[in-house]
């Protein structure tokens, strides 16, 4: 399968959160870079932290770097492991977790759970805005970013991408999702925000039915009854790049797709409460479909978010 690349917008970086990256290498890879970053993109004349995990030469290995000013500074490949560790433990063809801790001084890196590097600041962590993951990589899974606590892993459901956000949502939010369908074309896949980490509720969901060109938006009340759907249509085709985006004004959810606004769900709970819960999004690909995660940019407008379908221009 060939290679892909994923360029999300974040929370701003603060110290004392983390960012974790679940995904596939490709079975013959040469490389893939990792960048934190006030731009997105992949030429950036500042970066403040790149991970390039490299697979060729006499023997694999992680490279941390920074890169201010356009230029690059001194490579750490084998400076400041963890002890008794590889050089580079991700397997080609194999599935990979980087966990990224933000401390005050340096960033601390695990692979798949283990402790395997720290990295000092060498420029400080404000400003960064985005993650950009570029190279030999097959498909990404999740890109979370929150404050640190514990996270499960390797429970990971490979139709499914999670991001995370370390805030609350609040009206005026837009979240953006680019992707790429792919499989079968009759398929669905739904957008889910979920009421706290546990999930017991949706506050709302947007569903895609490709083979009817049709889409739905719904949620769930107290005791998880979905409450009957809004109905509409857009035209999702396989290998086709979508643009999505889901904006939380004062009233309603309201959703546009590719530039053209297409449906609304008005707000059933209270403000308080629900705002209160909601934390990130869900996408879950179904029945032979999988939908390719792109890149998920968290944006802020006025409340009534006005002008947000441009967000999601293709």
């Amino acid at each position: 399968m060939s290679s892909m690349s994923y360029h999300g917008r974040l929370f701003p970086v603060e110290i004392g959160q983390s960012i974790s990256i679940v995904g596939k290498a490709c079975n013959n890879p040469e490389s893939f870079n990792i960048d934190l970053t006030a731009a997105n993109g992949q030429e950036n004349d500042n970066i403040h932290f790149n991970i390039s995990v490299r697979f060729g030469g006499d023997e694999p290995v992680v490279v941390r770097n920074t890169k201010a000013g356009g230029q690059w500074g001194e490579e750490e490949g084998t400076e400041n492991l963890f002890p008794n560790n590889s050089l580079n433990p991700i397997t080609p063809g194999g599935d990979f977790k980087i966990d990224i801790y933000v401390d005050e001084a340096a960033y601390f890196i695990s692979i798949d759970n283990k402790p395997f590097c720290s990295y000092s600041h060498r420029v400080p962590v404000d400003g960064i805005q985005f993650i950009n993951i570029t190279g030999d990589v097959e498909a990404i899974y999740q890109v979370n970013q929150r404050n640190a606590q514990p996270r499960p892993w390797p429970a990971v459901n490979v139709n499914e991408f999670e991001s995370i956000a370390p805030g609350q949502f609040d009206p005026g939010n837009v979240i953006v999702i680019t992707g790429v369908p792919r499989g079968f074309a009759n398929g669905d896949f739904t957008v889910n925000l979920f009421d706290g980490s546990n999930r017991f509720r949706t506050h709302f969901q947007f569903q895609a039915v490709l083979e009817n060109q049709a889409i739905f938006l719904d949620s769930q009340d107290d005791k998880s009854n979905w409450r009957g759907e809004v109905t509409g249509s857009y035209p999702f085709n396989i290998g086709e790049t979508f643009k999505l985006a889901i904006a939380l004004t004062n009233d309603e959810f309201q959703v546009a797709i590719n530039g053209e606004k297409v449906a609304s769900l008005a707000y059933v709970e209270e403000h308080e409460r629900l705002f209160g819960s909601l934390t990130g999004i869900v996408l879950n690909s179904n029945s032979g479909l999988n939908v390719q995660v792109q890149s998920v940019a968290y944006m802020r407008l006025p409340a009534d978010c006005e002008g947000f379908e441009n967000f999601c221009r293709v």
